[in-house]
């Protein structure tokens, strides 16, 4: 026998005894396989009422048990957030300058995207873009097609046309910043957050504490595909771009939480079958589970300096079409290139975010004059404040270039530049891995963080203590309820009506059927208009349909399956016992 069953064993037994240290009778019923009740056949069922109240018990939760937690409930459990733009930066720049032998054996997209991070005015291939006309141009005065493109950019030819700093910012804001796992957490529902959801901060990775027990495995589910509306069927869907990751956790890492709880569970009814079930009683006393005054109601062991992802790798998927720079102005700020209507995550809309930031940060206004060999200007390039570029030209040197934002020629490059080797267009996915990303912790601040969040939101911790007091048995529609004297309670007997919390979970720690009552409550008639049953204060709790009932009362009640019975409350076998006769009339 375990220690906490050997604990309910005992606490069962110590509920049982009365005042004078008499045990109550018990009778053991013949097994019975539930079946699902007649109309109009009356059944009577006897619930019991036990408590066992554990004070100050600590629960050690080792990194093994909390494994075997449902993750939807670890994920649920944030941390902190770490911008991870110095991460990327390092990583981009490290991709950059990969020897030529190692970048050979990359996966095609991760060969993408360092010819991307390697794009200079020196290598580009300016054909099929706005600028072709630009090489014309230059030969006719002798200047290099290079030389002129990296003097509207006012940079070196050799230089970085987009330097990882501004890679790594462009995919942090539109990549991961488009993602709705990095846009908000769940957190205690108050004035400023009526909703429970709280921002993530710009640029970072929120850390859950499943991204500790699992060593963020689960990051390509969190980022994964997923709606930007899951409340509109037809939302735009992101694609998600974190393809794999892992991490290193110690398996020192042990919670120790201090609880003070009814152990044991509720009993009730699920009238389908008239099957005498438990309810789990955590949730109905989450809010005085823990003592928040207490400074060691939560602890840590084991924690380490700093949490290791290994790896992640992020994707970016190309659009299928090559898309074109804008030439126009308007619509301000940006033109009309196509780019601007596309997601925020697929690869044009973000090298033309890259080129605009390029622009507006990195390039001053300026004009550049050509001239031939007879000191006649022959053309010049400019650049006024708001990036819009034209080429003039003043002989019969050729034609130029159309006028167009910097960006929009810059990012028509880039796309070009990406299909080198003949890649056919939406082929050119890009592709890096992040390695040995080490996330610093404080662990005094990492605790009073894991207490502020839970102390705000005890509810999140409502699958972790169900979990460690697993005692939910069937489904119940409605339980039987006896205030604690000691708790100041008005005494009776009540008989509450399930809510969504006290659903029984399954394994992945969701409810394990749906809440489909149309009319929770108690009612004195048939027809259900006449309720009896309120939300009225009872021990603190404000959430169930409950109503005080004593022998001789008679109550009408509905399931989740429309089906309706009358209640009749009989005789009390002993003062911890209801007994109660079932009839199903519809």
């Amino acid at each position: 026998m375990t220690t906490r069953r050997l604990a309910l064993a005992t606490s069962a037994l110590a509920a049982l005894l009365g005042p004078a240290g008499c045990i109550d009778d018990i009778a053991v019923p013949a097994a019975e396989v539930p079946t699902e009740a007649a109309i109009g056949q009356p059944k009577r069922v006897v619930l019991r009422s036990l408590r066992f109240e554990v004070e100050n018990f600590e629960q050690a939760i080792t990194l093994e048990q909390m494994r075997k937690l449902p993750r939807k409930i670890l994920d649920d459990l944030w941390l902190l957030d770490y911008d991870l733009t110095e991460s990327v930066t390092v990583v981009l720049d490290e991709l950059r300058a990969l020897p030529p032998d190692e970048a050979d054996a990359l996966a095609p997209a991760a060969q993408n995207m360092r010819r991307l991070l390697n794009m200079t005015a020196d290598n580009v291939d300016l054909e099929g873009t706005k600028l072709e006309e630009l090489i014309s141009l230059s030969a006719a005065v002798g200047v290099p097609p290079a030389k002129a493109l990296a003097a509207l950019m006012q940079i070196g030819v050799t230089d970085d046309a987009i330097p990882p700093k501004v890679v790594s910012e462009v995919f942090l804001d539109e990549l991961l910043g488009s993602h709705p796992a990095a846009q908000s957490r769940k957190g205690a529902v108050d004035g400023d957050h009526p909703d429970g959801l709280w921002p993530i901060a710009p640029r970072a990775l929120p850390i859950t504490l499943g991204d500790i027990v699992y060593a963020f495995e689960s990051l390509p589910d969190r980022f994964g595909p997923a709606s930007l509306d899951p409340a509109d069927p037809n939302a735009l869907v992101h694609p998600g771009f974190v393809l794999a990751a892992s991490g290193i956790t110690e398996d020192a890492f042990t919670m120790f939480v201090r609880v003070n709880l009814n152990a044991l569970p509720y009993k009730g009814v699920d009238l389908t079958t008239n099957y005498v079930a438990s309810v789990n009683s955590t949730a109905s006393q989450i809010h005085e589970v823990f003592d928040f005054t207490d400074p060691e109601w939560i602890r840590v062991e084991g924690l380490s300096k700093e949490l290791t992802i290994s790896e992640m790798t992020v994707r970016v998927l190309e659009d299928d079409a090559f898309v074109p720079g804008g030439d126009a102005r308007e619509p301000l700020p940006t033109g009309n290139s196509p780019a601007w209507d596309l997601p925020p995550w697929l690869f044009e809309r973000l090298i033309a975010e890259m080129a605009r930031r390029r622009t507006v940060e990195g390039i001053g206004p300026h004009c550049d004059e050509y001239k031939l060999g007879t000191d006649v200007v022959a053309f010049e390039a400019c650049v006024d404040a708001t990036g819009w570029t034209e080429m003039k030209t003043f002989t019969d040197v050729g034609n130029p270039p159309p006028p167009a934002y910097l960006w929009d020629l810059l990012s028509e490059v880039a796309q070009v530049r990406l299909h080198d080797g003949g890649l056919a267009e939406g082929d050119a996915d890009v592709e890096f891995t992040l390695r040995d990303i080490e996330i610093p912790l404080d662990e005094p601040a990492i605790v009073a963080q894991i207490k502020a969040n839970l102390e705000r939101n005890p509810e999140a911790l409502i699958g972790i203590t169900e979990q460690l007091n697993d005692n939910a048995d069937g489904d119940a529609d409605f339980y039987y309820y006896k205030p604690a004297p000691a708790a100041g309670g008005e005494g009776g007997d009540y008989l509450f009506f399930v809510t969504e919390a006290d659903l029984r979970k399954d394994a992945d720690g969701l409810p394990a059927r749906p809440y489909e009552y149309e009319r929770p409550g108690f009612f004195a008639d048939f027809e259900l208009t006449d309720k009896r049953s309120s939300k009225a204060d009872i021990e603190g709790d404000t959430t169930h349909e409950k109503v005080r009932v004593a022998p001789g009362d008679e109550l009408y009640v509905e399931d989740d399956d429309r089906r309706r019975y009358k209640l009749r409350v009989l005789d009390k076998p002993s003062a911890n016992n209801l007994a109660i006769e079932l009839t199903r009339t519809r």
